[in-house]
């Protein structure tokens, strides 16, 4: 038997399964709880039939297989169960809507003016979805990849990032995410002002960050490490600047890749675990890849419509 503890639970399970950020077993307690509702549930309920849908909804769910409903009378259900709860006008109105995506390809960058007159500047290769209900009682969007955020203030309506189990929050300051889907860390930085990090959504390992401050986190192991970055440093790939520090042969071939056109393609092994600390400042490709022979051993040659690198330790 799973019980929801709090009223938070089906709040939040709900909210996620409504913008289709549920778990194949999360959708099972979702459709058995469903069919536990009275067919007379309505989103206009009676104080008496709020009371006794608001007990039924902190009784039990039980994780069992279920049919799928038609979504557009599920939505009633779920409307009327989040009125309860506090929620139901965000996510009733909303949840048909699609989210807006801005994706960019390699060696693009773009600048994003939101409709609250707050600046995202997406990196190359990364990918923004913006609310549907953006502005409206929040200020929610999902990052994957990099992003610097210079945020307007309003104190009531909360400007959330969101990218896996992380929700960056803060009503007015200037920051930089770093959450590239194929990267084990996860970077916040903050420029000026000051963030409000969240792990899950119940506000685990909840952490404030200030001007200077970084905050890092592992996918792989959940691990957070808290530190300290020049804020000149914060989001200079705005400015053409790569910047490594501790990075290895791959990581660094990998960020290059995103940043120009040129198709790159790394021959490495498992030994490539040196790591080389560098700053590329509006660098050609050419003079990068001059410089990393010299400094990491590597080789380098012009295919077929691509460039191939191969490490010292490839052999090549």
């Amino acid at each position: 038997m799973d019980q929801f503890k709090q009223p938070n639970d089906i709040k939040s399970l709900l909210k996620r399964y409504l913008l289709q950020q549920t778990t194949a077993e999360e959708n099972k307690r979702v459709n058995h709880w469903y069919d536990q509702l009275p067919d007379s549930a309505q989103s206009g309920l009676s104080e008496e039939e709020r009371a006794a849908l608001q007990k039924s909804i902190l009784q039990q769910v039980h994780a069992a297989t279920a049919p799928v409903k038609p979504l557009r009378r599920w939505l009633s259900y779920a409307a009327a169960v989040l009125a309860v709860v506090g929620v139901a006008g965000y996510l009733y109105r909303t949840s048909d809507a699609a989210p807006e995506i801005v994706q960019t390809g390699n060696a693009v960058t773009r600048r994003i003016v939101l409709p609250d007159s707050s600046i995202v500047v997406l990196n190359a290769g990364s990918r923004l979805s913006i609310d549907a209900a953006f502005g409206k009682t929040a200020r929610n969007l999902s990052l994957e990849g990099e992003a610097f955020f210079d945020v307007k203030s309003d104190p009531n309506r909360p400007f959330r990032v969101h990218y896996k189990q992380l929700t960056t929050t803060v009503v007015g300051t200037a920051f930089n995410i770093r959450a590239y889907p194929n990267e084990q860390l996860a970077k916040i930085a903050v420029a000026s002002g000051g963030v409000k990090v969240m792990i899950n959504e119940d506000g685990e390992h909840a952490s404030l960050l200030k001007q200077h401050e970084t905050l890092q986190y592992s996918t792989s192991t959940g691990s957070v490490v808290k530190g300290f970055e020049d804020p000149q440093v914060i989001g200079q790939w705005q400015k053409r600047i790569l910047s490594f520090n501790g990075n290895t042969l791959p990581e660094i071939v990998a960020e290059i890749s995103r940043q120009y056109p040129d198709k790159i393609r790394l021959y490495s092994t498992a030994a490539d675990t040196i790591r080389y600390s560098i700053v590329f400042r509006q660098e050609k490709l050419t003079n990068i890849l001059h410089v990393l022979a010299g400094l990491t051993g590597i080789t380098y040659k012009n295919a077929a419509r691509q460039i191939n690198i191969y490490s010292k330790t490839y052999g090549h």
